[in-house]
């Protein structure tokens, strides 16, 4: 009986050995299957859960940023997957939608317009059309233009020697580069690390001083930040340039540590590590490599060039999504500043922005503005969902 069952047992895993098993999904890291079309039936409800507010002016930077693109190049085309699409026609979008959300309509009547005008495409995320929204928001620190006292540590601007080499321009490359020449040849920027011993001393790079380089670290992450002065003035800085180097999150590097458990890891409970092990933040903070450089703005400004609109902007991989066009968010998000549970929500936004971490189909951030909310929810923010675009037929 048992010699029975073993050669049962022998025989099974020999068939399974032999059997070819189709690879788990994955998600989409190039434009070129990232979007599937939706037949009208598989639409969402399209219900905003903001009315609307805000959304006008999303729409009229992202219009912006089509006009200006136009101008340079009029034959211009963004992918909706397999789909190259004329830039005029997703401008054309956006000023329909528009039109069509000036009422304010109920949920029922904007979607009965929708499936009669428009085309819907829904990001295949991880694979199973899930994706993973985070979020980002504007920090407010104390900073001063000039280094003294407490403010020691610089924000740089972008220095005379960074030099970017577009991949449109050269046919050969498949990505930008990013470096400085030296003895004639491209060579990389100075890490993370290198900043921090003081690699662009000399350059007269520094644009404004913060008071930790915790505090600096996370203005990098989130791209922006408002600097309150001594004076009682403020300064918006924003995203001017990178070095080049790939990012690396300092959150899963705490957790390969055993530092911190996966399922906490948030900026609240990494910026509680830090403050808790003074000695090790240097180290910490150089596994990451890539550095951010700034420049004074009226406005958080984001990768297309236009300010970022609270609770409208989302930050995608440019890559994959088509940058600058009609999105819409099914997920949840926190409810308060308080730690409260998460909520369901749906919304519009635009893609208006990047990021270091921000790779795949399976990654979105959304931008939560300013203030203790925005602070508390973007640090939070971890929840699966779906994600459409929107193209007038």
């Amino acid at each position: 009986m048992r010699r029975a069952l073993r050669l049962a047992l022998v025989s099974s895993l020999a068939l399974a050995a032999c059997r070819t098993l189709p690879p788990p999904p994955q998600p989409a890291s190039s434009a070129e299957g990232a979007l599937e079309e939706l037949k009208p039936e598989a639409f969402p409800a399209f219900a905003d859960d903001l009315d609307y507010a805000g959304l006008d002016l999303a729409l009229e930077r992202s219009l912006q940023h089509f006009a200006r693109l136009s101008r340079a190049d009029p034959g211009r085309t963004l992918a909706f997957g397999k789909e190259r699409v004329p830039l005029a026609r997703v401008a054309a979008s956006l000023r329909r939608f528009r039109e069509l959300v000036a009422a304010r309509p109920p949920p029922a009547a904007l979607r009965e317009a929708l499936v009669r005008e428009f085309r819907v495409f829904r990001s295949v995320g991880d694979g199973r059309g899930t994706v993973l929204f985070t979020g980002y928001y504007l920090p407010e620190l104390d900073g001063a233009l000039d280094r003294g006292g407490r403010f020691q540590v610089p924000l740089h601007r972008a220095p005379d020697d960074l030099v970017q080499v577009r991949a449109r321009d050269f046919p050969a490359l498949s990505a930008d580069l990013v470096g400085r020449v030296k003895d004639g040849r491209l060579v990389p920027y100075p890490t993370r690390a290198e900043i921090a011993d003081g690699a662009l001393s000399g350059q007269r790079a520094e644009l404004a001083f913060v008071s930790s380089a915790v505090d600096a670290f996370f203005v990098e992450i989130q791209g922006s930040g408002l600097l309150r002065l001594p004076d009682g003035t403020t300064r918006v800085v924003t995203y001017a340039g990178k070095n080049g180097h790939r990012y690396e999150a300092i959150g899963a590097e705490l957790v390969r540590r055993g530092a911190i458990p996966r399922e906490q890891v948030s900026m609240q409970t990494i910026k509680a590590w830090l403050a808790a092990n003074p000695s090790e933040q240097p180290l910490l903070l150089a596994t990451n490599p890539s550095y951010v450089f700034f420049r004074f703005a009226d406005e958080a400004v984001g990768s297309l060039g236009v300010p970022v609109t609270p609770d409208r902007t989302l930050a995608a991989d440019g890559k994959v999504f088509p940058k600058g066009a009609l999105a819409f968010v099914e997920a949840e998000r926190p409810t308060d500043a308080a730690g409260g549970p998460m909520k369901p929500f749906g919304r519009f936004f635009l893609d208006q922005d990047a990021g270091g971490a921000i790779r795949s189909s399976a990654r979105i951030d959304l931008f939560f503005g300013s203030g203790a909310y925005a602070e508390s929810a973007a640090g939070r923010m971890k929840q699966p969902g779906r994600l459409y675009y929107l193209l007038l037929r």
